[in-house]
């Protein structure tokens, strides 16, 4: 089954969130754990992964806190992932390739590598300043009505 992380999911909430500040003024982390009901340890390690990354930045003192370091538009959610959760593979078979013995027998194969190819390319199209406006309720991932031909129905 595909999961989404927890700590994927808490990153992709934190960088909505600063993303919503129209200011892009510093924000605490512990007023955004609150805020966001994550664990502040759990908060400082991702926020951590993303600085590292150049996604966010941290600004120390009374006043200080962490906020984007680009704009959201220039964030896209494969970025965030790939940050927090490394490359995305969705193939069973992580040594797939030409040289694998079984590459002519694996008939589900292309499967799924257009499974990871269309995921990578949402991720790669939606931009966190999307991400940010679909917090407000607005779809952002929609998948189009694919025929199966084999069986002569809908999907999706």
């Amino acid at each position: 089954m595909f999961r989404i992380s927890r700590r994927l999911d808490y990153g992709l909430q934190l960088m909505i969130a600063l993303a919503n500040d129209p200011e892009g003024k510093p924000q605490s982390t512990a007023s955004l754990a609150e805020k966001l009901q994550i664990p502040l340890p759990f908060l400082h390690q991702i926020g951590h992964m993303l600085m590292q990354a150049g996604l966010i930045k941290a600004s120390p003192g009374p006043h200080g806190g962490v906020r984007l370091n680009r704009t959201p538009d220039a964030i896209s959610a494969l970025q965030i992932v790939e940050v927090l959760e490394g490359p995305v593979s969705l193939h069973p078979c992580p040594d797939c390739n030409d040289q694998c013995s079984r590459v002519d027998a694996c008939s589900a194969q292309f499967t799924w590598n257009d499974l990871q190819q269309t995921v990578i390319s949402y991720l790669t199209n939606v931009h966190l300043d999307v991400l940010a406006q679909s917090s407000q309720g607005l779809p952002i991932f929609s998948v189009p009505a694919v025929s199966s031909k084999a069986e002569g129905t809908v999907l999706g």
